[in-house]
């Protein structure tokens, strides 16, 4: 049986299989759940040293695109020890803290992580994602712009958190202001041990057309336009994944976004993930959809011949290559008439001229000779009866 144990950075779990800090994260009794039902470790809910408001939970969800998440209440400090210290207890969980500093006071940076460690942490989570405000004694450039946008500004307070504590620090980047590379080989020269990444950016909720247009969050008309995650952003994040793995080659590396399927996280690990974080996918389904997502994994790996997950990870790095580089044969649709159920859809596509569909037999049909091979009618098929093959 292959054996599904990673270290990552430092951390080490049964299985790549994380949640994400997020509400599922904020209380002992959802912890403890995520661990019945085979989650390997889980990020706390983002601690701040301090907080200018008090959010409510206000989110936007569909479930086809994902979450908008306007508002959403943080931790306190004294909370979030009691809280890794009752994990640390009662759970077997590696448990990881998501948290940031107050504005203008880098030094408390430094002291959250110091307590979390304490309370019994194994890792610290510095979350440059989340609009942090740059700390007065940054001086840089770009003052006031979001902390995770700025190489020197997450350069000095992964210095400052690394003199506090001794546990693995991870970086969690911000994908937003096309920064993330230069932030992330500067996090690792500052001695961050993981870098953590997924595509979220800044997106509007749903609104009302037929009433001028306001905001469809529960109980407000009003909002702030939040952070978005979910099954839209899983191919973004695998490309993120997969340009921190090449540049930063054999650096640990958590990832994922919109994550549903073990076959998903399989393709993270590829990409050149060690571990994933899931989140919406929970949220939406609940914490059952845990206990498949492992057994494919694992029936998965055995199935192929995989012993261990490091043996899988970065495989998909070899094909990246540039355009110009790309080699080409020659393929063409081919329809499986066996499956093919003339539904048309292929045939309404304007930019092929291959497709027909044939009356007598009811069925689609493929003119290779005008076949150009692009492959959009194998995806736009909902029966999966077109595949392409070499011409």
């Amino acid at each position: 049986m292959a054996n599904l144990s990673v270290n990552v950075g430092g951390l080490k779990m049964k299985n790549p299989v994380m949640i994400a800090s997020s509400p599922l994260t904020a209380k002992i009794e959802l912890l403890k759940e995520a661990e019945d039902n085979g989650a390997a470790a889980v990020s706390i809910k983002h601690a701040m040293m301090q907080q200018k408001f008090k959010a409510r939970p206000r989110w936007y969800f569909n479930r086809n695109i994902g979450i908008v998440v306007s508002g959403d209440p943080r931790l306190e400090p004294e909370y979030a020890c009691e809280l890794v210290a009752k994990a640390k207890r009662e759970t077997g969980l590696t448990i990881v803290c998501n948290m940031s500093g107050a504005p203008g006071r880098l030094e408390t940076w430094g002291q959250l992580a110091s307590m979390l460690e304490q309370a019994g942490a194994d890792g610290i989570e510095l979350n440059f994602n989340c609009p942090n405000l740059l700390s007065a004694e940054i001086k840089t450039a770009v003052q006031g712009a979001n902390l995770g946008a700025d190489p020197e500004a997450c350069s000095i307070v992964v210095a400052e958190v690394k003199k506090a504590v001794k546990i693995p620090i991870i970086a969690k980047l911000n994908t937003e202001g096309g920064m993330t590379m230069k932030v992330a080989k500067a996090c690792q020269e500052s001695g961050a041990d993981i870098m953590n990444i997924h595509a979220s950016f800044r997106a509007a909720p749903g609104i009302n057309i037929y009433d001028g247009g306001k905001f469809l969050f529960p109980g407000t008309s009003k909002g702030n336009f939040g952070g978005h995650t979910g099954v839209w952003s899983r191919m973004i994040t695998n490309r993120f994944i997969a340009d921190i793995a090449r540049a930063l080659p054999g650096h640990a590396l958590i990832g994922g976004s919109g994550l549903e399927k073990w076959d998903q996280i399989i393709e993270c690990i590829m990409f050149g993930a060690q571990s994933v974080q899931i989140c919406t996918s929970v949220l939406h389904k609940g914490f059952s959809i845990i206990p498949p997502i492992v057994k494919g994994i694992s029936d998965f790996m055995d199935r192929q011949g995989y012993e261990t997950l490091e043996s899988i990870r970065g495989l998909s790095l070899n094909y990246i290559t540039e355009p110009s580089q790309m080699e080409y044969s020659d393929v063409a649709a081919v329809i499986d008439t066996g499956v093919c159920t003339g539904c048309k859809l292929c045939t309404r596509m304007p930019t092929c001229i291959a497709i027909d569909y044939n009356e007598k037999v009811k069925k689609c049909e493929v003119t290779r000779e005008k076949c150009l091979g692009c492959g959009l009618c194998a995806g736009v098929c909902p029966n999966n009866a077109i595949s392409m093959k070499i011409a």
